[in-house]
């Protein structure tokens, strides 16, 4: 696969396919790269942050070794449907790039090595990511020691969180992955004090009723990033554009804060 064959598929806007071809990036260059995140993924992130334009190195480089994962995925018989479902996320976060920074490529480096590296596959709805616990989480009557292996659920922009799309979600994660493995999220949307902004009918505090939340991160700010597209130190210039961002706003202006919730799957 080539790399404009990629873009077509994850529907990567032109505006960010034009930047990336302009930069004329060096083969050569591009190799050493290639080999530095085989080796150490810090030190590629860094390499890369030094060069002018690192939001469109990320997003050439990353593309390049996505053609590469493309035929990984051919030799596991692993569907194109996930491929690309799976990546599509590289779009998602140029998006996001665009809007938050007002510049072209992908801002967001760190996320990506969850996909070239295939710990992370979304199926359906949800995203799915082997891995370790980096903390221990205890509390509720849940007891998950640092380094136990979860099946941790990313919930990926783009669709509304209908909680029987979600479901079918899980049911995939079943075949693929088991259920030997406790299944967890980290979110704002777990956040027990999003119950004073949500209406009943809410697709999120739907979504919420099926998890057990162990632990909360009051550091998190995600919710306002996920909410405003942004955030900002004074509260009082975040947009009212919702009916979500209103009564976001307003709890906020109110002196409460948001953060995130860990959850283990009921």
């Amino acid at each position: 696969m080539k790399v404009r064959e990629f873009w077509d598929g994850i529907r990567l806007g032109n505006n960010h396919r034009e930047a990336a071809l302009n930069m004329n990036f060096e083969e050569q260059e591009c190799e050493k790269l290639y080999e530095l995140y085989k080796k150490d993924h810090n030190e590629f992130f860094e390499e890369v942050l030094r060069k002018e334009e690192s939001a469109l190195w990320f997003l050439w480089l990353y593309s390049h070794m996505a053609c590469k994962v493309y035929d990984k995925y051919n030799e596991l018989g692993i569907s194109e449907e996930i491929f690309w479902d799976t990546f599509q996320d590289i779009r998602f976060w140029c998006e996001n790039t665009e809007r938050e920074f007002g510049t072209l490529g992908l801002a967001e480096y760190e996320w990506f090595y969850r996909h070239l590296d295939m710990v992370l596959f979304r199926l359906g709805r949800l995203q799915f990511e082997q891995m370790q616990m980096d903390q221990e989480m205890v509390s509720n009557g849940v007891c998950l020691e640092k380094g136990t292996k979860v099946i941790n659920i990313h919930i990926p922009q783009g669709e509304p969180l209908v909680w029987e799309e979600c479901e079918k979600s899980l049911e995939k994660a079943k075949k693929y992955f088991g259920w030997d493995k406790p299944y967890v999220c980290h979110s704002w949307l777990l956040y027990p004090g999003l119950d004073e902004v949500l209406s009943e009918n809410s697709n999120i505090r739907e979504f919420r009723r099926h998890f057990k939340v162990v632990q909360v991160d009051y550091k998190e700010r995600e919710a306002e990033w996920r909410v405003f597209g942004k955030v900002l130190k004074n509260v009082a210039k975040y947009p009212e554009e919702t009916s979500l961002q209103r009564k976001v706003k307003a709890y906020l202006l109110s002196g409460k804060s948001l953060g995130n919730g860990w959850a283990i799957v009921l």
